[in-house]
């Protein structure tokens, strides 16, 4: 029986300055396992962060993406059966949606006999899912550049150092619904230059891993000002990671989750901001990850 393994990382996009543009790719995964069946159903079973979620059949993520290749090429297979492994939180800036996204676009081409390169593959993905950043660098790993221009994809993988981050992930009920109310449709000239001025040298200083720059230019003034307000605590948490040690923190993508850079003492930062949140009532949980270079892993048996 044809079956198709796809694993992809996480993604910390909006990476600060870098609004729509920046994306590091980082060490927690999903695995999404898409197997032709012998019969004509479909069944959707999921495991780990998130499960059950979403509904269990077309109307999952992965199927989601699936059907808008199977419509493009005006066929597909009968019966499906997928298995998802999720590692990344949902709907909290990781990028798990777009991870579930590209899983189905890859394993849909490949039921259908077509191996997409890995260029036409974040092109289809980016398009349809106009989830550009977490696409490009959920699919490429490491850190990316991307947008979308006329409909069309521009994107390039750019070196990085090999550092790791603190996650930490507080639990704020109705924050998505919150955050898509205040952003602003303009903003002020000063802040565009701001951002705007930071975001070459913070390349230069994820490339060579100098964590001292990188908490000199990860502040944004675009982004984090209107969504920080609806995350009970956010700069204490920020400061109580500083004095523990980290160079840098900062959202990633719309949040909730918070990212650290550090040198060293990781752990004792993860537990600074659990503690952080906790003194404010939250309760949030951590992770200590690498930067994933490698970006999608694709298995194919059968």
């Amino acid at each position: 029986m044809y079956r198709v393994k796809i694993t992809l990382p996480a993604t910390i996009t909006d990476l600060g300055p870098g609004l729509n543009s920046l994306g590091l790719a980082v060490g927690l995964h999903t695995t999404v396992e898409i197997s032709q069946r012998s019969d004509d159903q479909l069944v959707v079973e999921t495991e780990g962060e998130g499960a059950g979620h979403y509904p269990t059949g077309l109307r999952h993520p992965v199927m989601l993406a699936a059907a808008r290749v199977f419509q493009q090429e005006e066929r597909a297979a009968l019966g499906i059966h997928v298995r998802v492994n999720n590692q990344i939180p949902l709907n909290c800036g990781l990028g798990a949606e777009a991870a579930f996204w590209v899983a189905g676009v890859i394993g849909a081409g490949n039921l259908l006999g077509i191996i997409h390169r890995r260029a036409e593959v974040i092109e289809v993905a980016s398009r349809t899912s106009r989830m550009v950043s977490q696409t490009v660098t959920s699919m490429m790993g490491g850190l990316t550049a991307s947008f979308l221009q006329d409909d069309r994809l521009v994107s390039r993988a750019l070196n990085v150092a090999p550092v790791s981050v603190i996650i930490a992930l507080p639990e704020v009920k109705g924050y998505a619904r919150e955050i898509a109310r205040v952003k602003p449709e303009r903003v002020p000239l000063q802040d565009a230059l701001f951002n705007l001025s930071r975001v070459p040298l913070l390349v230069e200083a994820l490339q060579v891993g100098d964590l001292e720059l990188i908490g000199r230019l990860l502040d944004d003034r675009l982004h984090i000002p209107y969504l920080k307000p609806h995350i009970a605590g956010y700069d204490h948490v920020v400061e109580m990671a500083r004095r523990a040690g980290a160079a840098a923190v900062t959202l990633s993508g719309d949040g909730p989750a918070m990212v650290a850079f550090a040198e060293s003492n990781h752990r004792m930062i993860a537990a600074a901001m659990e503690l952080a949140f906790e003194n404010v009532g939250i309760h949030a949980r951590t992770w200590i990850v690498p930067v994933d270079t490698q970006g999608v892993v694709i298995s194919v048996s059968g």
